[in-house]
C-alpha cells in the first residue's frame, strides 16, 4: 500500500528502489514510521502513569497525553515521500525529524515517571532529554538545504552543509556534557551525570553559541531556499511556493502561540509543524494539487497586512499616549484606529504590488522587463545563446512555465531554436515580425494558476516579441553573411591560392634547369596573386553594411562599380519611388553580386545598369558584352544571389551565351509589407497574409 500511495504514471521512473522483489525503500519508511508510533504510544502510557509529576505550565499532563499524536501526524508525510521517492532525502529527513520528536518526548515522559517513582534509568533519560533536540533541529536544517530534489543547490553550497554538520556535532557535545541542570525548565533539579566542569564557561555565552551554531545553520538553510527560488524552473518554483505557504502557516501559528503561553500555545506550535510537513509532502508528490500561486499571494497579502496594521496600531497608540499623557488620553485608541483606517488602503495596494512582483514576476513593470531583456541580449557573447537566453529571460520575468522561439527556415517550415520549460498542448502564439517580414513565432503558455494570459501580459509579450524578432533578424543576417563569406572564400579565393601554390612549386622545380619555364610559372603566380587581390577587394566591398544604400540604391551600385573598376551606364529614375528597406537591401546585394561577376569573369570594363519600379515590382538589371559563361557551372556568387532572391520571394533570371555577354535580372516585390503576396510576410496585426 505504501508503494502505490500518491503514485502517478509519470512518476514511475522515480518510484521505490526494488531489490530481490522487495520494496526496500518502502519497507524502511514503514519501519521508521512504526517506531514513531511506538514511541508515541509509550509516551502516552508514561504520561498517564506520571500525572502527579511536576511539569512546566506550558506542558500539563493533559496536553502531554495528546501531543504524541502530532508527532505521528508529522511523520506521515515523511512516510509518503520516502515510500514514493526513496532516492530523495527529503522524505527520510522528515521521518528523522518525526522520530527525533517522538524519542525526545518519550525520554522526557520516562524521566518524569522515573523521578516520581524512583525507576531505574531516570537520570540517564533526563541526560538524553538535554541533547535530543539536535536530532530534531538539524535534520530540519538539512531538509531545507536539500529541498526539493535531495541535492544541494550547487557545489558552492558544500561549505554550508559542512558548517551545519559541524554545528550539529558541537551542539550535541554541549547538550550532552554541559554541567548543571539537565533539560533546563523541565527537570530543574536534576544534574547532568556526564557534565564536564571544563565546559562550565559555555553557560555564560550560551546565547552566542545558540546564534552561531543554531541560528547560523537555520539562516543558511533559508538562504538556500531563496537561492533556489531565484534560479528555479517552473516545477521547482511551484514546489518552493508550497513550502513557502507551509512556512507561512507554521510561522503564523507560532506567532499566535506567543499570545497564549500555555498548553494552547504549545498545541498551535505542534499544528504548525504538521502543516509544514504536509506542505513538504504536497510539494514533492502533488505540487499541482491547488492553484498555489493565487493561494500563496492571498495568504502573503493578508498575513503581511495583518502584521503591518497590528504594528502600526501599537506604534500609534504608543506615540499618542506619549503626546497626550497630560490631556485627553482617553481618545488614544480612537486616534490610533483613525490612523490605521487612513493607511489601510494605501498599505494594501503597496503590499499587493510587492507580492504580485514576487509571485507573478515583472508583469506590472514592462520597462523593467524590456530593460532586463536588453541587458540579457547585450551580455550574451555567443550568438547561438542569444535566443535561448531571451526565452529564459521572458519566462523568468513573467513567471511563465513555457516559452519557445520558432524560426521559419528556407523551406517555409518552423524550427524550434530555443525553449524554456516543457512543451504544452496549446500554447499562445505571438508572431515575430521584423520590418514587415515574419521570421517565426514566439510560443508561450499561461501560468498554471490562470486560464489564459491577461491583456497586460499580451501587450507586454507583443513588445518582447518585437525585440526578440530584431535579435533573430540580426542573427539571421549574420548567418547569411557567414555563409556568403564561406562560399566566397571556398569557391573564389581558395582555388586561386591553390593555383598560386602550384605555380610557385613548378617555378622552384625548374629554377636551375629551365629559365623560361621558371619565368612562365612565376608569371602565373603573379597573375594568380593579382586575381586573389581583386577577389579580396570584392569580398571586403561586400562586407559594407546596408548603410551603404543610405544615399539610394542607384548611387550605392554606382559606388560599388567604381570600387570594382567598372564604368557603368545607368538607366534609372532618381530618386526612386518608395521601396521597403529590406527589399532595397536585397536588391543592392544582388546588383553588387552581378557587378562583381562582370569585373571578375566578363573581361570587360563597362556594363549597363537598369533600375525601375512599376506594377508593385522593383526590377534590377545588369548587362555586359563580355565573354559569357554558357555551359559553365554556377559559382558561389550566383548561388548567393539566388538565395537572396528566394529569401524575399523575388525572381532571378540569368541569361548568358558564349561570347554574347550576360544579363542578370532580378524582380523583387516593392509593395507595402502588409499586402505582399508572397509567403512568410505578416500584416500589421502579425497574421500572415
Amino acid at each position: 500500500m505504501a508503494n502505490t500511495l500518491w503514485a502517478r504514471p509519470e512518476d514511475a521512473s522515480r518510484g521505490p528502489v526494488r531489490a530481490g522483489g522487495r520494496v526496500t525503500g518502502g519497507t524502511l519508511a514503514w519501519v521508521m514510521w512504526g517506531l514513531v508510533a511506538v514511541c508515541a504510544g509509550l509516551s502516552m502510557v508514561l504520561v498517564v502513569l506520571s500525572r502527579s509529576a511536576p511539569r512546566p505550565d506550558w506542558h500539563p499532563w493533559e496536553f502531554a497525553l495528546a501531543e504524541p499524536v502530532s508527532f505521528v501526524a508529522f511523520a506521515v508525510p515523511g512516510l509518503v515521500v520516502a515510500a514514493q521517492r526513496p532516492r530523495n532525502s527529503t522524505g527520510w529527513l522528515l521521518l528523522s525529524c518525526g522520530l527525533g520528536m517522538a524519542v525526545d518526548n518519550l525520554v522526557r515522559a520516562y524521566g518524569a515517571y522515573a523521578v516520581v517513582h524512583n525507576a531505574p534509568g531516570g537520570v540517564m533519560a533526563v541526560w538524553a532529554a538535554g541533547w535530543l533536540f539536535v536530532c530534531v533541529s538539524f535534520p530540519f536544517f538539512f531538509l531545507l538545504l536539500l529541498f526539493p530534489d535531495g541535492r544541494l543547490p550547487s557545489p558552492r553550497w558544500r561549505p554550508a552543509a559542512w558548517y551545519t554538520g559541524v554545528s550539529a556535532a558541537l551542539m550535541l557535545t554541549v547538550g550532552a556534557f554541559l554541567p548543571g541542570a539537565g533539560a533546563y525548565d523541565y527537570f530543574p533539579t536534576v544534574e547532568n551525570p556526564l557534565g564536564i566542569p571544563a565546559l562550565s564557561f559555555v553557560r555564560s555565552v550560551i546565547g552566542l553559541v545558540t546564534v552561531l551554531f543554531i541560528g547560523g545553520p537555520f539562516l543558511l538553510a533559508v538562504a538556500s531556499l531563496l537561492y533556489r527560488f531565484r534560479i528555479a524552473d517552473t516545477v521547482a518554483r511551484r514546489q518552493l511556493e508550497w513550502v513557502a505557504l507551509a512556512v507561512l502557516v507554521a510561522v503564523t501559528l507560532a506567532g499566535a502561540s506567543a499570545v497564549w503561553q500555555n498548553a494552547l500555545g504549545s498545541a498551535l506550535v505542534d499544528v504548525g509543524t504538521v502543516a509544514f510537513s504536509t506542505g513538504v509532502m504536497i510539494a514533492i508528490v502533488r505540487h499541482r494539487l491547488l492553484d498555489i500561486d493565487r493561494v500563496l499571494s492571498r495568504s502573503l497579502l493578508y498575513a503581511a497586512l495583518t502584521l503591518s496594521l497590528t504594528g502600526l496600531y501599537a506604534g500609534a497608540v504608543s506615540v499618542f499616549e506619549l503626546a497626550l499623557r497630560h490631556s485627553a488620553s482617553g481618545g488614544v485608541p480612537l486616534l490610533a484606529t483613525a490612523v490605521v483606517s487612513l493607511t489601510l488602503q494605501p498599505l494594501r495596494g503597496a503590499l499587493q504590488r510587492l507580492i504580485n512582483r514576487l509571485v507573478y514576476g515583472l508583469r506590472d513593470d514592462p520597462y523593467a522587463v524590456l530593460a532586463d531583456l536588453g541587458r540579457c541580449l547585450e551580455a550574451t557573447a555567443e550568438a547561438d545563446r542569444v535566443l535561448p537566453e531571451a526565452a529564459h529571460t521572458t519566462a523568468r520575468a513573467l513567471q511563465l512555465p513555457y516559452v519557445a522561439v520558432e524560426l521559419r527556415q528556407e523551406t517555409g517550415e518552423l524550427l524550434e531554436v530555443a525553449r524554456y520549460g516543457g512543451p504544452v498542448p496549446e500554447p499562445v502564439c505571438m508572431p515575430l515580425v521584423h520590418r514587415g517580414l515574419r521570421l517565426g513565432t514566439l510560443l508561450v503558455s499561461p501560468r498554471p494558476a490562470e486560464d489564459g494570459l491577461s491583456s497586460a501580459d499580451l501587450a507586454l509579450l507583443h513588445e518582447l516579441a518585437r525585440h526578440i524578432a530584431t535579435a533573430a533578424a540580426a542573427l539571421r543576417a549574420a548567418e547569411r553573411e557567414r555563409n556568403r563569406l564561406r562560399r566566397d572564400l571556398h569557391d573564389g579565393i581558395g582555388p586561386k591560392v591553390v593555383g598560386i601554390g602550384f605555380a610557385v612549386r613548378a617555378a622552384r622545380a625548374s629554377l636551375y634547369r629551365d629559365q623560361a619555364r621558371t619565368d612562365h610559372s612565376l608569371a602565373q603566380a603573379l597573375d594568380g596573386i593579382a586575381q586573389t587581390q581583386l577577389s579580396l577587394r570584392q569580398l571586403v566591398a561586400g562586407l559594407r553594411p546596408t548603410d551603404a544604400i543610405a544615399l539610394g540604391l542607384v548611387a550605392a551600385l554606382q559606388n560599388s562599380a567604381r570600387h570594382l573598376g567598372l564604368r557603368l551606364d545607368v538607366e534609372a529614375v532618381d530618386p526612386l519611388p518608395f521601396v521597403p528597406a529590406d527589399i532595397e537591401a536585397v536588391a543592392f546585394r544582388i546588383g553588387e553580386g552581378a557587378l562583381a561577376n562582370v569585373a571578375q569573369h566578363a573581361q570587360v570594363d563597362r556594363c549597363r545598369l537598369s533600375v525601375t519600379v512599376g506594377d508593385a515590382t522593383l526590377a534590377v538589371v545588369v548587362e555586359d558584352d563580355g565573354q559569357g559563361f554558357n555551359g559553365a557551372p554556377e559559382g558561389a556568387g550566383i548561388t548567393g544571389m539566388r538565395e537572396l532572391a528566394a529569401q524575399v520571394g523575388a525572381t532571378l533570371t540569368i541569361t548568358s551565351t558564349s561570347g554574347g555577354g550576360t544579363r542578370v535580372e532580378a524582380r523583387l516585390p516593392a509593395v507595402d509589407p502588409a499586402s505582399r503576396p508572397w509567403r512568410g510576410l505578416a500584416s500589421a496585426d502579425g497574421s500572415e497574409s
